[in-house]
């Protein structure tokens, strides 16, 4: 028996039914998996050594334009977005991905020279650098852009 127009358009609404329940199932499966990864990105950004390959292919994303800032206010800005002290390799490596600086082992010594000139806003601990300084115009832009 062949289907007549109005059977056929029943049918028809019923296949992409289906077929739109099946692709939003897939999307949220989607879109659990991508939470899982969002999380677990967030976790080895957290923890992994700075400039870990493939974690911090974004670097403005993560800290801003480091380019446009001062090499002062931009290894501040790092230290402040990573949240614990960091070493001058470290520092110097994000400024190079940022392109903020050279790669070259100059860079190095410019960052060391300009973490020493400011004394009031960083610390050596040990081999790494903290920032003692947390309450400055670029602090409360970061914070208002966190929000």
């Amino acid at each position: 028996m062949t289907q007549g127009p109005l059977e056929k358009a029943i049918s028809r609404r019923q296949e992409l039914l289906t077929k739109n329940s099946e692709l939003r199932a897939e999307i949220d499966r989607n879109t659990a998996e991508i939470a899982q990864l969002d999380s677990a990105l967030a976790v080895m950004r957290r923890f992994a050594p700075a400039g870990l390959p493939g974690l911090d292919e974004d670097i403005e994303a993560l800290y801003g334009d480091l380019e446009s800032m001062t090499v002062p206010n931009a290894a501040a800005t790092i230290l402040f977005k990573r949240g614990e002290p960091l070493t001058t390799r470290e520092i110097v490596d994000v400024l190079i991905r940022a392109g903020k600086m050279p790669d070259t082992n100059v860079s190095m010594i410019s960052l060391l020279g300009a973490l020493k000139r400011n004394p009031r806003r960083f610390r050596k601990v040990g081999n790494t650098w903290e920032l003692i300084e947390t309450r400055s115009p670029i602090f409360e832009v970061l914070e208002s852009e966190a929000r």
